[in-house]
């Protein structure tokens, strides 16, 4: 915690004392049973950061002689003992300066958010403040065989989340990947926009052919009818990293440009379906965080009445991850989000879109799920049963569609054991998730990316997922 940071199980030598030993032999439970909640780990966050993240820093990866506490190090030197060890080993030694000041709610609080953090599921029962009933949870590394779903499959939902066991849904859907005719000549690049307008054209936006339009001299921006055929394209040297795409009511095509260079880039785009440029939000090349300035944007939506708001930040551990909102004259109102895991905090708002209430979802992608703002920039909820959103579009009806394209089992980036990725469809009104649609990537694991990221849906139901890897848009209909 503060100064001298948590002694490991390593560097302290045995840790397990024979009452310890005991309690791993007569252990019931592991740690990937769900033995704490996520309210708990909210709590829990709040209180790391006010007494353990100086040493240990905001990733929990150890500073200096600050062991850490995630990863593997951390799991292989607590792995085969208790919950009640651990509890006691921090209780008794921790803060360095200051040991056993904290109250035994805030130690177990604590020992949740690093449950949390290390990828164990939470369930409907808090994490024990008492030792003798902390030693029934053994800590296990890998997850042991025929133990439940690493995310928690059967477990008891958090506050304001269904029980969900993922990638268990029926797929009432057939892919065609081949939906799309491109212009003669012309190879699909990497993709993350698609959008459907009024008439059921079809726009998107890739990348030149490649991940990235620097240097380019095609046009990113293409129309398609409603039968996939190519009509027209538009936006040579425009854009650099064509990100998140939305059409409004007016069919006014808006489109965040992710990447900066000097004079271009880190912007938002207007434009009307003759490809004009009808504003721009940002400072062409100018990567920063400010009211007229965006870092990294990622998305944009246009709520009814004109307002306008936009998810700024696509690096995770770096600032910032916020979202912006501007008038319908584009005049910035406000901001908020704060980088961390904490109810209401953000890390890489990848993706957003408003239900039929005005509510804005944020796909947070690296926290492996959806928050719930009002318009004002209140936090209202989170779900996570939904997978780790790339990408969300919500219809009129208030069916949610959300594009997961990084879930990986492996640790590190897209750490999220137990979930695969696919497409999830259910309700923005009630949180249920009623279909999935495979990635079908034979290897996911391999990569950081694969299948849909971003994503739209037409007036009939019909999906159309961008691809980063596959460069493709693959169009979705009901069996």
């Amino acid at each position: 915690m503060r100064r001298g940071g948590w002694i490991g199980a390593a560097g302290a030598g045995v840790l397990a004392l024979a009452a310890g030993d005991l309690w791993a032999q007569d252990a019931t439970k592991t740690v990937w049973d769900g033995v704490y909640t996520e309210a708990q780990a909210e709590r829990g966050h709040v209180a790391y950061g006010q007494s353990c993240a100086n040493c240990h820093g905001q990733q929990l990866a150890g500073t200096g002689e600050a062991k850490p506490l995630a990863g593997p190090e951390f799991l292989s030197n607590w792995s085969g003992l208790t919950m009640a060890d651990l509890f006691d080993r921090t209780r008794t030694t921790m803060p360095l300066d200051r040991p056993a000041t904290l109250s035994r709610d805030a130690y177990a609080d604590v020992l949740a958010y690093v449950l949390k953090f290390n990828g164990f599921p939470a369930g409907g029962t808090e994490l024990a403040r008492r030792s003798e009933m902390l030693a029934t949870i053994r800590i296990e590394a890998e997850r042991p065989a025929g133990a439940a779903d690493a995310t928690g499959a059967g477990k008891l939902a958090a506050a304001n989340e269904p029980v969900v066991a993922p990638n268990s849904q029926p797929n009432p859907y057939v892919a065609d990947a081949g939906f799309l005719k491109l212009p003669a000549g012309r190879t699909m690049g990497s993709s993350s926009a698609v959008a459907v307008d009024s008439r059921g054209h079809i726009w998107i936006a890739e990348r030149c052919g490649a991940n990235n339009c620097a240097g380019s001299a095609l046009d990113p921006i293409l129309e398609f009818d409603a039968k996939g055929n190519f009509i027209k394209a538009f936006g040579a040297g425009l854009l650099l990293f064509p990100h998140g795409m939305f059409i409004d009511a007016k069919d006014h095509i808006w489109l965040t440009d992710g990447h900066s260079e000097p004079g271009k880039g880190a912007q938002v785009f207007e434009f009307d379906n003759t490809g004009k440029v009808l504003r721009t939000l940002g400072k062409a090349g100018v990567s920063a965080e400010g009211p007229d300035t965006f870092a990294e944007p990622n998305a944009v939506v246009v709520a009814p009445n004109g307002m306008i708001f936009v998810a700024d930040g696509h690096t995770p551990g770096k600032a910032p991850a916020r979202i912006v909102k501007f008038d319908a004259a584009g005049k910035f109102l406000k901001q908020w989000g704060v980088r961390g895991a904490a109810a209401g905090e953000l890390e890489v708002p990848h993706t957003l879109a408003l239900d039929s209430r005005g509510r804005l979802f944020v796909g947070d992608r690296w926290n492996n799920r959806i928050s719930i703002f009002d318009q004002e920039g209140r936090f209202l909820q989170t779900w996570s049963q939904f997978g780790r959103p790339s990408g969300l579009y919500i219809d009129r009806n208030d069916v949610l569609y959300v594009a997961d394209s990084e879930s990986r089992e492996p640790q590190g980036y897209g750490y999220h054991p137990g979930w695969k990725r696919g497409i999830r469809v259910g309700s923005a009104r009630t949180g249920e998730v009623t279909a999935y649609i495979p990635d079908t990537e034979p290897n996911p694991d391999k990569g950081a990316t694969s299948g849909a990221e971003g994503i739209w849906v037409d007036s009939k139901g019909v999906i159309y997922g961008a691809q980063v890897l596959q460069k493709s848009v693959v169009r979705y209909t009901r069996k």
